[in-house]
């Protein structure tokens, strides 16, 4: 049976505008008005010259929503799904404390790189970024690239990149808007930008918050609690002399949500009250020197610190049920040059360094680890532009891992005004990070441990002396430190564009194998309570592999149909290789009857669903400064937990149900001049 959520929202915008209304972005290379996109090539290209797949969220759309939550846009977008973390999915009957993330082309969260404005955000937390620290309101456009983007990114960026760009300064505008919706949830925003001679400035602030809401009535206290969010961001921009640019941003987000939920206490049932608040706070500095005509150089600085600060106490008393603490903070130098020789190259290159630490009470005193990195792509545009052929390269190395390359090639063929043919391959790879080497987390709510590969052997003979593991638990193996190896990985993307004068169709197909896959296992004994300690290895490799495809047509003048769909297979080749070999069984839990595993039913990984799908419609009347936004997200079944004793998803019993949301939102321009 098929659920379906139903989430209506009325959006009133007062929008007093001064001097000049608001326009697309430009194309400064040509001064068309084809939309321009940065993440697939670090520099500026026409979003129809790239040979790497980019899907592009305009402010525009973004407005439409309604919504004021990044989270909200991004699941609507053909191939992204929001999801759990995969411990939290192995968490059967317990509240999920890690939040949910962004899986691409059937990678977990942690696999794709979110920067805003091409800086990476730090605070992940099992892996997962929270993108509630992102307001909607201060989003230029969301660059979204599918697919293994090590060569420019890193080691994050494995699954793709999403990129956030934030506005910048131009003529002098006032933006008012204030939103209001069920639960008490009220959000207000004020954003000012203005030219003063050589000077711009961009001011942004938004009020978030909500009294929360509860879906399940029969499970003490609310599935979201009441939470109030603030973000503000200022940026600066100078034109120092004809040739240098400076730029300058400062962001700031701080966040407070009530803890208010049920935890047992030897036994006995209590109520644990509390409040965890956020800070991420960042700056940004970039001088841009043009050289000569089509050569630019980038001096750039990036400063990014995340704290979180978590209590509850037992109601009625002040004794501290559970108290945590995490302090994550970068600093990330850079130097880029690019170089563009109009209709027949442009090379970009650069070298830069990330310094990181961390303090928390999860982690054992504080850590650091240091990366350097350099990075080159050139790109030529052959067969009178209708060729372009992509190559390029990014090599890391980080303290305690050997250098990396990571190489990637791509193609793109425009065969007439309509079709246009893209091919892409690229290699990726994923050093461990600071919580798969050196956590030491217990969950005072649940009564789980996580425990990092480089602190089983310290950690394990401590709870062993306290009596918090269970009776003869064999700790022997876990003494001598096993270090973890980086993930690598290799993808394949082929696709084709179609485009006319109401319609374009959109088919791409991908292939991901990855190697050395860190992964969260249980040991093979318990705490002292009977729950599990949970650790992180290496496994054997797996694969993700699949189609999407995106359809946009214009029925009206005013009204437009887009609708987009992805099938995805992802499945551990071992398990494949041990279901060959007739190795691997399962055992029914109602009648008991032990039979083979075959290979039509292995359904695949947990938490991925092999189909999903969107469709929108959307009403634009611009004379009367009213829009219609109507929109349909299906997720189908997803594998859940194992109910035959095997470990993997095999049976129907195991997957989740699948559902579908409906969002519906109505903009009505008041006042504009």
């Amino acid at each position: 049976m098929k659920k379906f959520f139903f989430n209506p929202l009325l959006l009133i915008l007062f929008l007093p505008k001064t001097y000049a209304q608001e326009k697309h972005l430009r194309d400064t290379l040509t001064g068309s008005g084809e939309e321009v996109v940065i993440t697939a090539s670090r520099s500026e290209r026409k979003l129809s010259n790239t040979a790497i797949p980019v899907t592009l969220v305009p402010k525009a759309i973004i407005q439409k929503t309604g919504s004021l939550r990044l989270q909200d846009i991004l699941e609507e977008q053909t191939g992204i799904i929001i999801v759990n973390s995969p411990l939290a999915t192995s968490l059967t009957g317990y509240p999920n404390p890690f939040g949910q993330g962004v899986q691409m082309l059937g990678l977990d969260p942690a696999y794709t790189a979110i920067l805003l404005d091409g800086e990476p955000l730090v605070g992940r937390n099992a892996g997962i970024l929270k993108l509630g620290r992102l307001a909607t309101g201060d989003i230029r456009q969301v660059e979204i690239v599918k697919g293994p983007s090590s060569s420019l990114y890193g080691s994050e960026a494995m699954a793709g990149v999403i990129n956030i760009i934030t506005e910048t300064p131009k003529q002098e505008t006032v933006d008012l808007q204030l939103h209001r919706a069920t639960n008490d949830t009220w959000g207000g925003t004020v954003s000012y930008s203005n030219h003063f001679d050589k000077t711009g400035v961009q001011f942004f602030a938004n009020r978030y918050s909500s009294a929360g809401y509860d879906l399940d009535p029969a499970v003490y206290g609310k599935t979201v609690d009441p939470f109030r969010d603030w973000n503000g961001h200022l940026k600066i921009t100078r034109e120092l002399s004809r040739n240098v640019q400076f730029l300058a941003s400062l962001r700031d987000y701080d966040s407070k949500q009530d803890n208010n939920y049920q935890v047992y206490v030897s036994g006995v049932p209590a109520i644990a009250i509390g409040s965890t608040t956020e800070q991420d706070r960042s700056a940004f500095a970039q001088l841009r020197w043009t050289l000569k005509e089509g050569s630019r150089i980038y001096f750039r600085n990036f400063y990014d610190r995340y704290l979180n600060n978590s209590f509850v106490n037992l109601d009625k008393s002040t004794t501290h049920f559970d108290e945590t603490n995490f302090d994550q903070s970068v600093i990330k130098p850079e130097i880029q040059y690019e170089r563009t020789r109009p209709g027949k190259s442009q090379y970009v290159a650069g070298v830069g360094a990330a310094f990181e630490s961390i303090a928390a009470s999860r982690y054992d005193g504080l850590q650091r680890l240091s990366t350097l990195y350099t990075f080159t792509q050139k790109e030529w545009y052959l067969l009178h532009q209708r060729l372009t052929v992509i190559a390029g390269a990014r090599l890391d190395k980080r303290t305690d891992f050997a250098a990396h390359l990571s190489p990637r090639i791509a193609l793109a063929y425009q065969s007439n005004p309509h079709w246009k043919f893209t091919a892409s391959a690229g290699w990726g790879f994923k050093a461990p990070d600071f919580r798969h080497m050196y956590l030491d987390f217990y969950n005072a709510q649940v009564g789980y441990s996580l425990l990092g590969s480089r602190t089983l052997a310290t950690e394990l003979p401590k709870l062993q002396q306290q009596g918090l593991l269970q009776p003869g638990a064999d700790i022997t193996p876990y003494l001598i430190t096993h270090d973890l190896k980086p993930e690598t990985s290799f993808g394949v993307h082929l696709g084709a564009k179609y485009t006319a004068n109401r319609l374009t169709a959109e088919l791409g197909l991908f292939r991901n194998d990855v190697d050395n896959l860190i992964d969260v296992y249980a040991l093979p004994f318990t705490r002292s309570n009977g729950l599990a300690v949970y650790s992180y290895h290496n496994v054997a490799s797996v694969f993700t592999e699949g189609f999407q495809t995106d359809i946009r047509y214009r029925l009206t003048q005013r009204l437009s149909l887009s609708a987009g769909y992805q099938f995805l297979l992802a499945k551990d080749k071992q398990v494949l290789a041990e279901i060959d070999k007739g190795q691997l069984y399962r055992r029914d839990p109602v009648t008991f009857q032990t039979t083979l595993v075959t290979r039509q039913e292995y359904i695949g990984l947990a938490n991925r669903s092999r189909h999903t799908g969107n469709v929108k419609f959307l009403y634009e009347d611009v004379a009367k400064g009213f829009d219609a936004y109507i929109r349909a997200v299906y997720i189908g079944k997803a594998g859940y937990m194992d109910v035959n004793g095997n470990n993997i998803i095999d049976d129907d019993r195991e997957l989740t149900a699948d559902y579908t949301l409906l969002n519906l939102a109505v903009s009505k321009a008041i006042c504009t001049r």
